[in-house]
């Protein structure tokens, strides 16, 4: 069934409106553009006039490092650069002026000229360079003659009357010290007192030192019958610790095994409290030394400290 007339007519009509309102612009009820339409929230929406922006140039970056610059006029003589007896030999005059003939005379004129140009400005520029050395080097001296005496009034100045009033309490002879008025060199008596004293304790440390050493050689002197000497005495050592084939070397309470783990345990913390007699148990001396032991180590400690040598 074909669709009716009426319909197929609003259909069409409404595409045309559409059509219509999409390209047709629309204006709005304002003359302000949208662009500059803010709102309160944003940070632009007063005006506020800003300074410009100062632009300065920017110094190009020079690479490389550029050589220090020579003095010019150091002389192996004793003529200055700048004086006239240094000069006059370095640029000499012509002794003869010759007459030129020929076709080239303009040329040669040119020439003469030319060298009497550049004997003057050898001279003149010398003397010039000369002048501006003088001249620096008498500002510079003359800047730095000024910053000294500044600084020496500065430091030599009086205090100002507000950090005096408002100072701490310092006692007088720290502020005398502090400002350089007293003088920091103790009295002579003194500092013959100090020698004295410095002298006691440098000798004091001297004799320490040699009764050491002599501590030492006598306990090298008591131990070196002990040492090794031969090869005959280092045969007998190594088989005193290693054993032989026929005699070996044999560990546990009956010498009996071959093992060093049949030996009994290292001692423990116990075993050397029990040893010095500081422990109160019924087992207490049951292993390590006795007393007659410690006893006979003290004894010896003693007699090794009275006759001032090992025993």
């Amino acid at each position: 069934m074909p669709p009716s007339t009426a319909r197929g007519l609003l259909s069409r009509s409404s595409k045309c409106q559409l059509n219509a309102q999409s390209s047709i612009a629309r204006r709005s009820f304002t003359s302000t553009p949208a662009v500059l339409a803010l709102g309160p929230q944003s940070p632009n929406y007063v005006e506020v006039p800003k300074p410009v922006q100062p632009t300065f140039p920017l110094k190009p970056r020079v690479k490389g490092v550029l050589p220090v610059p020579r003095n010019i006029f150091r002389t192996r003589g004793d003529k200055e650069k700048a004086s006239d007896e240094f000069l006059d030999p370095a640029a000499k005059e012509p002794s003869t002026i010759r007459r030129h003939k020929g076709k080239d005379v303009a040329y040669q004129d040119y020439k003469l000229r030319l060298a009497e140009t550049r004997r003057r400005n050898l001279k003149q520029s010398v003397k010039e360079l000369h002048e501006r050395e003088v001249e620096s080097h008498r500002r510079m001296d003359a800047i730095s003659t000024q910053k000294q005496e500044e600084h020496r009034a500065f430091a030599n100045q009086p205090e100002r009357d507000d950090d005096r009033l408002t100072n701490p309490s310092v006692s007088k002879d720290i502020m005398d010290y502090m400002s350089g008025k007293l003088d920091a060199r103790p009295p002579l008596k003194w500092v013959e007192q100090d020698l004295e004293i410095r002298r006691a304790g440098v000798q004091k440390l001297q004799q320490k030192k040699e009764a050491a050493r002599l501590d030492a050689l006598h306990t090298l002197y008591m131990q070196a019958r002990d040492f090794i000497t031969t090869e005959k005495q280092l045969d007998e050592a190594i088989d005193r610790v290693f054993g032989t084939p026929e005699h070996p070397v044999t560990f546990g309470y009956a010498q009996r095994d071959h093992s060093p783990w049949a030996s009994e345990s290292p001692p423990t913390v116990r075993d050397m409290l029990d040893r010095q007699g500081l422990l109160d148990d019924v087992h207490a001396g049951s292993k390590g030394k006795g007393t007659y032991d410690v006893m006979n180590d003290r004894l010896k400690r003693i007699a090794e400290d009275l006759t001032g040598g090992k025993i």
